[in-house]
């Protein structure tokens, strides 16, 4: 879904410092683009999980702000804003499902208790090799 056109933002273009050679010092390609959250097509909760998720990218005026100096276009830069514009109010708005708790299963119980066993062993083998070492020096 659309959140985020053309028609409902306000954008700047200036000069970027990207890749574009001569052009960089010639063309305004880099573009700013701002939406008042106000104008999205979302219900005011959504608006204000969006003012919450997106603090970072939201100015005193209550609008999300991004930018784009990627290519070498500037329409191409508008396109690519509104399209990050768009998902990153696409991610903020999706749900995560919540986890089923599930409990090990019997492989992975008696997997861990074996591991437990040849970690015990193992400890056990040197203890006994520690009191064996010490019995056998003569005085």
């Amino acid at each position: 879904m659309d959140y985020v056109t053309k028609k409902n933002t306000r954008f700047k273009a200036t000069r970027s410092g990207g890749p574009g050679g001569q052009n960089v010092n010639k063309r305004a390609t880099k573009v700013q683009v701002w939406v008042k959250i106000d104008n999205l097509p979302i219900s005011d909760d959504e608006k204000a999980v969006v003012r919450k998720k997106l603090v970072n990218h939201i100015n005193k005026r209550d609008e999300f702000e991004t930018f784009c100096e990627e290519e070498r276009s500037q329409e191409q830069n508008h396109e690519h804003a509104l399209e990050r514009m768009n998902q990153m109010i696409a991610e903020t708005l999706r749900v995560d499902s919540s986890r089923v708790p599930t409990k090990p299963s019997r492989g992975a119980k008696e997997e861990r208790l074996r591991h437990k066993h040849l970690r015990y062993e193992k400890k056990k083998s040197r203890r006994d090799a520690k009191v064996s070492e010490v019995e056998e020096i003569p005085e």
